[in-house]
């Protein structure tokens, strides 16, 4: 159990280092008013305070997804062993024509 907390800490370690390392989005000072535009105008030639910074942020989502399910995995197992340990245990004591 100490080594589940203590994975579950460093997974939190991780992900919360990933989400704050993604740059904080500046306003442009510029102007305060947005403009309308009246056309498309493909990502790479807006301006970079305009781009999304997605990638770090869905790097980041999934690599936390699989490590909650890696986890829960890894919790389910040890329970199965322990419930077979059990299952064993009991298996002998009947075997043995004691009660358990």
């Amino acid at each position: 159990m100490k080594t589940l907390k203590r994975w579950c800490a460093v997974l939190s370690v991780v992900f919360v280092s990933a989400v704050v390392s993604v740059p904080a989005q500046q306003p442009s000072p510029q102007s305060s008013q947005p403009t309308q535009q009246n056309e498309f105008i493909p990502i790479d030639q807006l301006p970079p305070q305009e781009q999304l910074a997605a990638a770090p942020l869905l790097i980041g989502a999934y690599v936390f997804v699989l490590a909650v399910l890696f986890l829960y995995v890894l919790s389910v197992a040890r329970r199965l062993t322990n419930v077979q340990r059990e299952l064993d245990r009991l298996d002998t004591t009947i075997k043995q024509g004691g009660r358990a």
